[in-house]
């Protein structure tokens, strides 16, 4: 199946949650400062094990930073 993860194209396998899919991009889900939007709405993180990726879903991941 394909979705866009951050403006590109990705290949995934079907019904994958987005906790698989963070998890598969060695993204660790449960670490702190890390936002997720689906489809342009935000997915609370109690939500990613449960949340279901469609063909061509539009994700979009946030990190927070510290820096200045």
């Amino acid at each position: 199946m394909r979705i866009r993860i951050n403006g590109e194209n990705k290949n995934v396998n079907a019904e994958l949650t987005l906790y698989e899919l963070l998890s598969e991009m060695e993204i660790e889900p449960t670490q702190n400062g890390i936002a997720v939007a689906v489809d342009r709405e935000v997915v609370p993180k109690t939500a990613w094990q449960k949340k279901v990726l469609g063909e061509n879903s539009e994700v979009e991941i946030i990190r927070a930073v510290q820096g200045g």
